[in-house]
């Protein structure tokens, strides 16, 4: 169990200050279609985003991963978690994006690790390929 909080985490390893979690979570966390129409929705319903707003301050206390799917089943039967906009059109957060945040933030050590090659070998030659490993001895180890 960490010490501190996912917003803390959050803000920490990405450079802001505690007053920029909330808006950069929701932004990040809503689906992209969503992003685009936030300030538009926002100008018409200006408390569209109440149910959303709260799930992120909700989760900014979380300090253990597993507690996220509390926070979830709460949000999804949240009462401004309703109507046509909301559930049909997709004008809300991603509950799947947020969990990814939160589990990349709390727990880095599970996230896949890309490893980037430097250089690969040409088909069928004898060069040593990114591993250091030659095409005639990778086919010689696959057949042995």
């Amino acid at each position: 169990m960490t010490e501190k909080t996912f917003a803390e985490l959050y803000c920490e390893q990405n450079g802001l200050k505690p007053e920029e979690y909330e808006a950069v979570v929701l932004n990040r966390s809503l689906y992209p279609h969503a992003r685009l129409l936030a300030p538009f929705v926002r100008m018409l319903w200006n408390d569209h985003f109440a149910a959303d707003i709260d799930f992120v301050r909700n989760v900014a206390r979380l300090r253990r991963f597993r507690e996220f799917a509390f926070e979830s089943e709460e949000f999804a039967h949240h009462p401004a978690n309703r109507g046509f906009w909301r559930l049909t059109v997709n004008l809300r957060i991603s509950s799947r994006n947020l969990r990814r945040l939160v589990r990349a933030t709390l727990h880095p050590e599970l996230e896949p690790q890309v490893e980037t090659e430097t250089h690969t070998a040409m088909p069928f030659s004898s060069k040593p390929s990114a591993k250091g490993k030659t095409r005639a001895k990778q086919s010689s180890e696959a057949s042995a």
